[in-house]
């Protein structure tokens, strides 16, 4: 048994994808922080240390894939476990995200059963 809740930051420009995975999440007990650009994550992960980051790689201010990059740069072996939630599944994006530093590639329509499984399995860091 974890000695506290999961943390996972979610970060999308979608409203209602982060809207139901938070609540998604949180049905589950796990500690949930939402936000709605890619600008906005590397801060967010400064303050929350999240587990996980589960991160669109296509949004208008910042594309995930640059936001993994920095978040692995900055982070190192301390960098959350980055899964990447995106409508590109084909084998380009999931080398492209692999190469990024993402950790895990989840392409939509996604079951959510699956999803809530990959991110349970994560460890929280202490």
């Amino acid at each position: 048994m974890p000695s506290r809740p999961l943390r996972v930051l979610i970060a999308d420009d979608n409203r209602d994808t982060v809207m139901m995975l938070g609540i998604l999440l949180r049905s589950e007990g796990m500690d949930v922080r939402l936000a709605m650009s890619g600008a906005e994550v590397p801060a967010a992960v400064g303050e929350f240390r999240p587990d996980a980051v589960l991160l669109d790689i296509t949004m208008p201010d910042r594309s995930g894939l640059q936001v993994a990059l920095e978040l692995v740069r900055d982070y190192g072996a301390k960098c959350p476990v980055l899964i990447a939630v995106t409508a590109h599944s084909n084998e380009t994006a999931r080398r492209l995200t692999a190469k990024s530093g993402f950790h895990h590639h989840v392409g939509k329509p996604y079951d959510p059963d699956a999803l809530l499984q990959l991110v349970a399995s994560i460890e929280p860091k202490d």
